[in-house]
C-alpha cells in the first residue's frame, strides 16, 4: 500500500511537471487564459500573488477559417497590452460571447448554493474532450481550484476598443480626477447624499444625477487605465467586494463613476 501511494504521489508530481499552467500557479507566475467567442473575446490574466484577475474584453470581426486558438490567444494579448508569450498562455474556445457577468454571478454563488458548482464542473472537464482548449486535465483542475477561492471583488474588468491616447499616463500621475455619482436605484435623494458623502472625504464630485434606467446591481466604473481614483472610490463607499469596469474607451470629464443600484445600502455613507 506504501509503494501505490509513493508511486501516486510521484505520477501527480510528474503530471503537474508536464502541466506548464500547473508548474506556473506553483512558481507564482501570472497565468492568462484566452476566452475565445466568435464575435467577441476575453483575456483574463490571472495573479496568484495577489489572487487578483485583469480580464479584457474585446468585441471583434467574425474570424476567418483556419486561424488557431492558440495564435488568436496571442494576438488577444497583444492587444491588451499584457506580456504573455506562447509558453504561459492558454485558450479556450466558446461557442458563443465569453459571459462575464454569469462568471462572477457563479462565483459570488456557488458557496451560498452549491448546485451551482456540478456544472461548471462538468462543462470544465468536457472542454478537453471536445479539442477546446490547450489546457491539459491537469492545468484545468488547477486553475478551477484557484478561480473557486475568488469572487467578482478580485476582478478588474477593461474593455478593450482603443489604445490609450498619447499623454493619458502622466495625467493618471497628477492630481486625482473628479468622481461622478449617479442613482440607478429609484430612491430619492441618493445622488445627492452619496456626492455629501464624498465631499467630506475629500472627493471632487463631478456630477450627481440619477441615471437614465433602473440598475438592480451597483456598479464601480474607471474611466482610464489607471485605477487609483477608481480605487479610492469604491474604498469610500464600502463597496470592497465589487469589481471595477474600465471602460477607457468612454469618454468622461471624471476618472471613475459609481452607479448606486437597487442593492446599494444608504447605511455605508453613515
Amino acid at each position: 500500500m506504501l509503494a501505490a501511494g509513493l508511486a501516486l504521489a510521484l505520477a501527480a508530481v510528474a503530471w503537474q511537471y508536464f502541466s506548464p499552467a500547473s508548474r506556473a500557479l506553483i512558481a507564482g507566475r501570472d497565468v492568462s487564459l484566452a476566452l475565445l467567442g466568435d464575435r467577441s473575446s476575453a483575456l483574463l490574466v490571472y495573479h496568484p500573488g495577489s489572487s487578483t484577475v485583469n480580464a479584457f474584453s474585446m468585441s471583434h470581426a467574425k474570424v476567418k477559417p483556419g486561424v488557431s486558438g492558440w495564435r488568436r490567444a496571442i494576438d488577444l494579448a497583444k492587444a491588451a497590452g499584457s506580456p504573455a508569450s506562447g509558453e504561459n498562455i492558454f485558450y479556450i474556445a466558446l461557442s458563443s460571447a465569453p459571459d462575464m457577468d454569469a462568471l462572477l454571478v457563479t462565483l459570488n454563488g456557488w458557496r451560498a448554493e452549491p448546485r451551482r458548482l456540478p456544472p461548471a464542473v462538468a462543462w470544465v472537464y468536457g472542454l478537453r474532450a471536445s479539442g477546446a482548449t490547450n489546457l491539459s486535465e491537469f492545468d484545468l483542475f488547477s486553475l478551477f481550484s484557484e478561480f473557486s477561492k475568488l469572487s467578482s471583488s478580485n476582478f478588474i474588468l477593461t474593455e478593450i476598443s482603443r489604445r490609450a491616447p498619447a499623454g493619458e499616463a502622466a495625467r493618471e500621475e497628477g492630481p486625482a480626477p473628479g468622481v461622478e455619482v449617479f442613482n440607478a436605484s429609484g430612491r430619492k435623494g441618493l445622488a445627492a447624499l452619496a456626492a455629501k458623502h464624498l465631499r467630506a472625504l475629500g472627493f471632487d464630485v463631478i456630477t450627481a444625477t440619477s441615471y437614465p434606467t433602473l440598475e438592480k446591481h451597483t456598479r464601480i466604473l474607471s474611466f482610464s487605465s489607471g485605477m487609483a481614483a477608481a480605487l479610492k472610490l469604491r474604498e469610500s463607499m464600502g463597496l470592497e467586494e465589487l469589481e471595477i469596469r474600465v471602460r477607457s474607451s468612454q469618454k468622461s470629464v471624471a476618472g471613475a463613476a459609481v452607479i448606486l443600484g437597487q442593492d446599494f445600502d444608504v447605511g455605508r455613507l453613515r
